[in-house]
């Protein structure tokens, strides 16, 4: 009956609790325990209702709903905490159901998983190009680095470069696009770099063509089109290159390296490798030239293995650099000890103004199974060695006179005689070693020399009609626009007397002033076809070009036809009457 009793009382506890989930002690209800909200925000305070005073204990008759609570001596009521007024921008809430799911969550007044903005949105703007040069007055074929910059306000998806054609300059993409960020006047501008090479092909005040970026961007959530340009043309003042520098070759500095793989005494034939590099700053791997015509000798030969270039920009990104390595194999044909010849390039100091020469120093090969104190054959015959074997033979004279004048002592006739046979073969080789020193300076006096001076001396008494047409058929046995435009140059020098550079428009201005009557516009059509060959490297029909040219410039034009503008029409003035009166 006892254990009937005590069982029925757990179960009513039980049945209260479950009708009571949040009952805690007497007559007090409070909310469950819930952990933070989310997204990294501070707890909000809870909202704890009062607890009830502890009532009596019911009688024992009556069935008890909870567990009695001990006795405490704690007086008064616990403290009440503010309400934390609504958060605007709610969601509406269904009646009855606790806000996103669960009771006590407050929703934050900001987006979450997104910080504020770092910058202030800035209004859509289309995209604009600034660029800068960094020379506006470079010489003749000096490449010039060009900074192109795509400022925008939004990201592009594309930037397409577009690089006009032109016969002015030779325009290169050298690297880019490159992106990055700045801050202007509180706003943030993103830029896509492109790096340039400009060559100018012809002195003077020029325009660069424009210059176009074309893509896409995101404006609004939309894909749109846009064309950027510079908003002021690009105009570059190009100075003459210099006739002192051939050929032509405007750099900042230039130095030259050599090396050997191989140290120590060689074997006749055996081969070694030469390495011989070309440093330039201010100019591309292509205009640097070559050294194999001056790596010539009798006693070895040359064999060019392979040539690297390379084009690379400054850490500033401002200048170019350009390196032209060279691998040589040189096979010695004879003992003794050769020296290499002396290597050097001709280059104009843009900087300073000012002719240069960079020279590389004279490498000697020790090869084994040479002539005496250890010279080639070649070093011994060479004539540039007479300045040292002369005090040697005199002083080998001295000494072999001594022991002449020993062995003949007594027999004078016998000295006489072996004397005069020393004397003379002293004098043959006397007379040999004059005749060669004086050959360069007798070689104006032969026949060949005098008829070619007296050529040219007649050719100069033509007149200056003549000798240009004489010069242009010299010219034109070239098989190449290079070699034409070089042959006429020499020619017109040498005829004409001219002076300077022969741009497009001093050939244009000469070819004028000789042939009056010829037609301008083809002139200049043939000159600019003539610098695109040789500087674009554009494929023309040569022999069409020269027949065309010497079509403009055939004997009678502007000497039988007159021109027929007003300018040079000869008017006579008419004479006044002679009876006015009458």
């Amino acid at each position: 009956m006892r254990l009937s009793l005590l069982f029925l009382m757990g179960l009513s506890s039980i049945t209260s609790l479950e009708a009571q989930p949040y009952r805690y002690g007497p007559g007090g209800y409070a909310q469950p325990y819930y952990a933070p909200p989310y997204y990294g925000q501070p707890p909000q305070p809870q909202q704890v209702q009062p607890q009830q005073p502890s009532q009596p204990a019911q009688p024992q008759g009556q069935r008890p709903r909870f567990r009695p609570v001990p006795p405490t001596n704690a007086e008064g009521s616990p403290p009440s905490y503010p309400v934390r007024p609504a958060q605007p921008r709610t969601a509406p809430q269904v009646p009855g159901q606790m806000p996103y799911g669960y009771p006590g969550y407050q929703q934050p007044s900001w987006r979450p998983g997104y910080g504020q903005p770092s910058f202030p949105a800035s209004p859509g703007q289309p995209p604009k190009i600034e660029w800068r040069l960094e020379e506006l007055d470079p010489y003749l074929q000096q490449p010039v680095v060009l900074r192109v910059d795509v400022v925008s306000s939004d990201n592009l998806s594309t930037a397409d470069l577009e690089l006009p054609p032109s016969g002015d300059f030779l325009i290169k993409a050298l690297k880019g696009p490159d992106t990055s960020t700045r801050e202007r006047e509180g706003r943030r501008e993103i830029l896509n770099r492109f790096l340039l090479t400009v060559v100018p092909l012809r002195a003077g005040d020029l325009k660069l063509p424009e210059i176009k970026v074309r893509g896409e961007q995101v404006a609004g959530g939309m894909m749109q089109g846009y064309e950027a340009r510079p908003e002021r043309p690009i105009r570059v003042q190009v100075r003459p290159s210099m006739t002192s520098v051939r050929p032509w070759l405007p750099l900042r500095s230039l130095s030259l390296k050599s090396n050997l793989d191989r140290a120590g005494a060689l074997e006749p034939g055996q081969p070694v490798t030469l390495t011989v590099e070309i440093q330039g700053e201010g100019a591309t791997a292509v205009q640097l030239p070559s050294l194999e015509n001056q790596l010539k000798g009798a006693d070895f030969r040359v064999y060019r293995e392979q040539t690297l270039t390379d084009t690379q920009l400054s850490s500033d990104e401002r200048r170019l650099s350009a390196t032209r390595t060279e691998y040589y194999t040189l096979v010695p044909q004879a003992g003794g000890r050769i020296t290499l010849p002396e290597m050097s390039i001709a280059w104009w100091n843009v900087e300073l103004g000012v002719r240069e020469v960079a020279r590389l120093p004279l490498k000697t090969l020790t090869v084994r199974g040479g002539g005496p104190l250890g010279f080639s054959a070649s070093a011994l015959s060479a004539s540039g060695w007479a300045k040292i074997w002369i005090p040697v033979a005199g002083i080998g004279l001295l000494v072999l006179g001594y022991w002449v004048g020993v062995l003949y002592r007594g027999r004078p006739w016998q000295l006489s005689r072996a004397s005069l046979g020393v004397l003379w073969r002293m004098v043959r080789a006397s007379t040999g070693l004059l005749a060669r020193k004086a050959a360069p300076y007798l070689a104006g006096l032969r026949p060949s020399a005098l008829l070619a001076r007296s050529r040219q001396s007649l050719s100069r008494m033509l007149p200056a009609s003549t000798q240009m047409r004489r010069c242009i058929r010299r010219a034109n046995r070239a098989s190449t626009p290079l070699e034409w435009h070089a042959r006429f140059e020499e020619q017109s020098r040498a005829c004409l007397g001219n002076k300077g550079d022969l741009t497009r428009t001093a050939l244009s201005q000469q070819m004028l002033a000789y042939r009056p009557a010829a037609d301008p516009e083809k002139l200049d059509q043939l000159m600019r076809q003539l610098d695109a060959a040789r500087y674009g490297q554009q494929a023309i029909d040569f022999k069409q070009w020269k027949r065309e040219l010497m079509g403009q410039l055939r004997p009678g034009v502007g000497v039988l036809r007159r021109p027929r503008s007003e300018e040079r029409r000869l008017r006579w003035a008419a004479l006044p009457a002679l009876n006015p009166g009458t």
